[in-house]
């Protein structure tokens, strides 16, 4: 099950820091007004930073993020500089002490919050998620807001996924603010022919994340998908593209997450297919076929093999593929010596990717009769991957 990114607030000791502001009235407090009222003295106590501020936690940063415990009441409310040093999407994880409203401001003079969320008092210990999107660096303000006249204590950190095309670390999970409006590009090389694994292992959005991906070659003036890839909880929130040896780019947006998790992998794979049926390479029993569709081939481009089967016996051929494409996938089709129409083909998809296929002569006794049989590997649809056949 995929869940959403959230950090576990751990219950220490922190800077407090408490701010006067008028009182208000409702079950959460109103959080519309301006942050102007806060203490210029009171802010420069909240954190160890040389201008009273603290710094937001890259979430790829292996330094784990400072916990902070806030003091507030109705009629103190709480307020502290949070800077962001890159563009991206803030993350706060609140463990709140009463049921406050939690704002952040863009300056000490605005009118009005960039974004609020209200949360309900915690009584397990368990963190609530608070996400804003931040279109350049600089210091921002949060501000805690209770309707509680007894003083309460909440507790939280402050993390941020940058914004920003970058190239990842193989196999690593890159964190990453969402843009749906334009792609964000993740590069990658592949140093000989393979696949890359696409995976979003987090999303802000749960299992209602949804991302649309284009694989772009290195100029990124193609798609070589063709068309736009939707990536979902149905899919695994995982996608794959077979690729020639070059350099890529992963293509991704999503109208659904603040942020997200990315994690890229390439793996080589070593083929031995002939590219027509007169030039079929053998696959042996009890010997297993590796390959490729690659996303820059054809439905007229296929892999060929061929089984030679002795005597009257029952053929079975075990087939695992990874595929990606916004539809489609690996089609697999066998022939008997001499014809041109396949007695039999199946088709493997993302919601289908593995099975076996038991080949037998009609009135044979579910055996396949004595003979050569040719094997055709093709995509169907706009689907391409990787696939192995064994021949069992």
């Amino acid at each position: 099950m995929k869940k959403s990114r959230i950090i576990s607030v751990a219950l220490t000791l922190a800077l407090v820091l408490t701010t006067v502001f008028a009182g208000t009235e409702s079950i959460f407090a109103d959080s519309t007004r301006a942050i102007s009222g806060a203490s210029s003295t009171g802010l420069s106590t909240f954190a160890v930073n040389e201008d009273g501020s603290i710094t937001a936690t890259n979430m790829n940063s292996k330094t784990p993020a400072d916990t902070y415990n806030v003091k507030y009441s109705k009629d103190n409310p709480f307020a502290g500089a949070i800077k962001l040093p890159k563009a991206g999407t803030f993350e706060f994880n609140i463990v709140a002490g009463a049921n406050t409203t939690v704002a952040l401001y863009d300056s000490l003079t605005a009118t009005t919050p960039i974004a609020t969320k209200n949360l309900y008092q915690s009584y397990d210990g368990s963190a609530e998620s608070f996400y804003v999107k931040a279109k350049k660096a600089g210091t921002y303000y949060i501000a805690f807001y209770t309707n509680s006249t007894t003083e309460c204590t909440s507790q939280f950190n402050a993390l941020y996924a940058p914004s920003g095309n970058v190239t990842p670390t193989k196999n690593k999970e890159y964190f990453s603010s969402a843009t749906s409006s334009s792609y964000t590009y993740y590069k990658i090389t592949a140093p000989s022919t393979g696949y890359i694994k696409i995976q979003f292992p987090h999303g802000t959005a749960g299992n209602n994340s949804v991302y649309s991906i284009k694989l772009m070659n290195s100029k990124k003036s193609k798609n070589l998908l063709k068309y736009v890839t939707k990536v979902n909880y149905s899919k695994n929130f995982t996608t794959y593209a077979a690729v020639p040896k070059g350099t890529y780019y992963v293509a991704v947006k999503s109208t659904t997450d603040s942020c997200y998790g990315i994690k890229l992998n390439f793996t080589k794979v070593t083929e031995n297919s002939g590219s027509s049926r007169s030039k079929a390479k053998s696959l042996l029993k009890g010997n297993t076929k590796r390959g490729t569709i690659l996303v820059t081939q054809t439905s007229s481009n296929a892999d060929w093999y061929k089984i030679k089967v002795n005597s009257s016996q029952k053929v079975n051929l075990a087939v695992k593929t990874l595929t990606g494409g916004s539809s489609g996938g690996i089609r697999v089709s066998v022939y008997s010596s001499g014809k041109t129409k396949a007695f039999g083909s199946y088709d493997f998809y993302y919601g289908d990717p593995a099975g076996t296929l038991n080949l037998y002569t009609d009135y044979n006794g579910g055996k396949l009769a004595k003979g050569t049989y040719y094997i055709k590997v093709q995509k169907y649809g706009n689907g391409n991957g990787q696939y192995q056949i064994q021949w069992k």
